[in-house]
């Protein structure tokens, strides 16, 4: 199995919607969507708010790395309307280039240590929606982070 066919394994089996697109169709899906938050360099989008109490419906953002064997995504959460729009949208879109996956957590030890080496540093791992339970095993989704996720593999960049 190829580290994108284990991510996208992986991925699903906490719930993920996976995505794998052209930039082309990437560009198509801006133009149809809306969206609250957006920082996705690539392309050159920046739409930044802070969410508030009440968070927000939606965020999108390009993610630094995902790691093909726990589904999960990596980003660089420095900024703090970042670190807020991932952590209380409803439904958190994440786009990342195929380029940026990698098979395992000691491939993205470096940039871990780079961001993380001075005051202030934040990395994020995401792995999917938040999930919570009591003590009598109530499962409560979104209590700690979005609600829903969906990853937007571009398989050329």
């Amino acid at each position: 199995m190829n580290d994108l066919e284990h991510f996208l394994e992986k991925s699903a089996l906490v719930g993920n919607e996976n995505l794998i697109l052209s930039s082309e169709e990437f560009s198509q899906l801006l133009k149809e969507e809306q969206f609250e938050y957006v920082d996705v360099p690539s392309f050159k989008l920046l739409k930044d708010i802070r969410a508030g109490e009440k968070g927000i419906s939606n965020a999108l953002v390009e993610i630094d790395y995902a790691i093909a064997e726990t589904g999960t995504v990596v980003l660089d959460s420095c900024n703090e309307n970042k670190r807020l729009a991932t952590c209380l949208a409803e439904k958190l879109l994440a786009v990342i280039p195929l380029s940026k996956l990698v098979s395992s957590l000691n491939d993205v030890a470096d940039f871990i240590e780079e961001r993380t080496t001075d005051m202030g540093g934040y990395v994020a791992f995401i792995t999917g929606a938040s999930r919570t339970a009591d003590i009598e095993r109530v499962l409560t989704v979104g209590v700690h982070g979005p609600k829903e996720m969906t990853v937007y593999i571009l398989n050329d960049l």
